[in-house]
């Protein structure tokens, strides 16, 4: 197709463009969340306190997935709008340095992070009335565990982040899938003691998970330097020198992601850190919530990625209104199948809850809040699509705004309130993660209407001539 072609494209041709980029990542979000479902489920049966321990291991471990998002998706919009400008030696160049500096990164933030644990698993609950000393030490090994396995888990990120920005959605899929496969029978052998293997239960799960993820990052790099249609790591052109031009374009877009992530990600062991102290039934139940919402966001996270390959690409070819028509596109998308997930949330809320447990009370508790989760699924798609086109262009700054508005400006003040004063129980704590994603999406929307990120990053004073007209 010709660039003229590209740009007199229609609203059909765009969704059938959107849907081969995103069906991939849907899929692989799937697995992911189907994965995390089944590692819940098998601890489950060990008890509540389990899943407690497991849940607060994860809260705390996304924060330092979040502390990588400033080379995951500054790497990302880098070759994507790189790619789309037909500069693929510039694309390579960003490859090994986002690679390089995520295992670096990885390394520090992962030691740190290992001696931290018993301190950290403390804070998160000091507030329980009674100190539930198995979910406390359960969750230190557990936490420890994935710590030394994230020095590949991270780079798997990168490897991941890097593949999609060059377009090729399919090959993450396939690394997801086989990892999956380890993960899943080492969940298996490792909890409950099959065969030779020794009965580890929570531990088990936390090895199962690391070796996954060992798995997936050797066979990316793999990938990598085989190389794929758009993007080749070569081997003989390295440097483990930093390239500092390279890596202050990957911040410039990256930073303001990453202070995002760790905003919405501290927020939530905050969050965590309050459902906590209504005890462990409470955690159990919202650890339940949260691992089956993700059915009904995988599109949204999906899409989203899509979004800031498409935005990204058409940036870098100087196609900007085209850009922004893909993202209203593909918002439209995400929203249509997210509804439809929240309405079978919202009227048999059990199908999913019973997955987990046969506890009436974490049961009946995590019901309720899955209702509520329900109504909120278009506002989340326009929040993740429309965020990741801003990503995609570079425009990292105003997500980390309706972040930080949404998540400690809204969230955190319901939370403290329905906890502390309104005595709503976890309900009212999911009340305010509705308010939160109604407060973004209003900001998140008025920025990409403003169309003031068209103008994209890699073009230097030229991106200034692009007109800022209104979607």
């Amino acid at each position: 197709m010709t660039a003229a072609e590209e740009a007199r494209q229609t609203n059909g041709q765009m969704r059938l463009r959107i849907l081969g980029m995103a069906w991939p990542v849907v899929s692989r979000m799937f697995l992911q969340s189907v994965v995390g479902m089944v590692d819940i489920m098998m601890v489950g049966r060990i008890g509540p306190s389990a899943i407690a321990a497991v849940s607060i291991g994860n809260r705390l471990m996304f924060i330092l997935i979040g502390a990588l998002q400033a080379l995951a998706v500054g790497s990302t919009a880098l070759v994507a709008q790189y790619i789309g400008a037909g500069r693929k030696q510039d694309a390579d160049r960003v490859i090994w340095q986002a690679l390089l500096g995520a295992f670096l990164l990885a390394v520090v933030l992962c030691s740190a992070g290992f001696a931290a644990a018993p301190w950290a698993i403390r804070q998160m609950l000091s507030l329980m009335e009674t100190v539930d000393v198995w979910v406390m030490e359960n969750a230190t090994l557990y936490l420890r565990i994935v710590f030394i396995s994230m020095i590949f888990g991270l780079p798997q990120i990168i490897i991941n982040a890097l593949l999609q920005g060059g377009g090729d959605m399919k090959t993450p899929l396939y690394i997801m899938v086989f990892s999956n496969i380890v993960n899943v029978v080492g969940n298996y052998v490792l909890i409950f003691g099959v065969g030779p293997f020794p009965e580890m239960g929570v531990a088990g799960a936390a090895v199962a998970t690391g070796g996954a993820r060992v798995v997936g990052a050797v066979i990316g790099f793999i990938v990598l330097v085989r190389g794929t249609k758009n993007i080749k790591l070569e081997l003989k052109t390295l440097s483990f020198v930093p390239d500092m031009v390279v890596l202050k374009k990957i911040l410039a877009i990256g930073i303001p992601a990453s202070v995002e992530q760790l905003i919405r990600q501290s927020s939530m062991v905050v969050y965590s850190f309050l459902v906590a102290s209504l005890g462990t039934m409470a955690l159990a139940a919202n650890e339940i919530v949260m691992n089956a919402q993700s059915i009904s966001f995988m599109p949204g996270f999906g899409f989203g990625i899509a979004a800031t390959t498409l935005v990204g690409q058409n940036i870098g070819a100087r196609r900007p209104e085209l850009a922004a028509r893909y993202g209203v596109e593909t918002t439209k998308l995400a929203a249509l199948l997210m509804g439809s997930a929240g309405v079978v949330f919202l009227v048999w809320p059990q199908l999913f809850v019973n997955l987990y447990t046969t506890d009436p009370e974490v049961a009946s508790a995590a019901s309720g809040a899955l209702r509520i989760v329900a109504l909120i699924q278009p506002l989340f798609a326009a929040v993740l699509v429309l965020s990741g086109g801003l990503r995609g262009a570079g425009d990292t700054k105003w997500v980390m705004y309706a972040t930080t508005i949404g998540n400690y400006g809204v969230r955190m003040g319901l939370s403290f309130l329905a906890a502390f004063y309104f005595n709503l129980g976890l309900m009212g704590f999911w009340l305010a993660v509705a308010a939160d994603m109604a407060t973004r999406a209003v900001v998140i929307i008025y920025r990409y209407r403003s169309g003031g990120w068209r103008g994209g990053v890699i073009h230097g004073p030229e991106r200034k001539q692009v007109k800022e007209a209104s979607v």
